[in-house]
């Protein structure tokens, strides 16, 4: 996929060490539930899900500067659902660059027939809350106390969606920065 400025693409092996460099900081730990990986790890991880993660890349500088991440959303049934999980490098954030990428993919999800796209965001993770807002996401609920990250914190996690029949595309498209 391919916006304004950014390409969206399959990991290659060669981008493990990158990836890992963003996803193992500090600043995208702090929001996300995931663990520290090792470089054999990130590239088996890579290899694994080589079919559901796309790297967010300048176009322009050819640098990889986030992910995004395609899973199933565990909490519907029979309905054609996608859970989307993001992170972008802290030196690249508030300047539209997620907006621009997730506008990409929710489009392209939709085009896919999907009939919802979810997210869970940790509660005091506001930046990445008023993107889900500005991407049209409605907040379904909050689970009270119910992950701990890997520093031993305890966090809510909310609960967003974007239902097919509210999804408007000049809402996700406009405003890009």
């Amino acid at each position: 996929m391919k916006t304004e400025r950014l390409l969206l693409r399959k990991p290659l092996i060669e981008d493990a060490v990158r990836v890992l460099e963003i996803q193992n900081s500090s600043f995208v730990l702090q929001f996300n539930m995931m663990k520290e990986f090792t470089l054999e790890e990130m590239i088996q991880y890579l290899k694994d899900n080589q079919n559901c993660i796309y790297l967010i890349e300048l176009e322009e500088e050819r640098t990889v500067i986030g992910t995004i991440s395609l899973d199933r959303d565990e909490l519907r049934y029979g309905i054609s659902s996608t859970m989307i999980s993001y992170y972008l490098d802290e030196s690249y954030t508030g300047k539209g660059y997620m907006k621009e990428a997730l506008a990409s993919v929710i489009d392209y999800l939709f085009s896919l027939g999907n009939d919802v796209i979810s997210a869970r965001v940790f509660a005091d993770n506001i930046a990445s809350y008023k993107l889900l807002h500005k991407l049209g996401f409605k907040h379904e609920g909050t689970l009270r106390h119910a992950i701990k990250d890997i520093n031993q914190k305890i966090h809510d996690d909310m609960l967003f969606s974007l239902l097919k029949k509210e999804y408007k595309k000049e809402i996700v498209t406009s405003n890009v920065q």
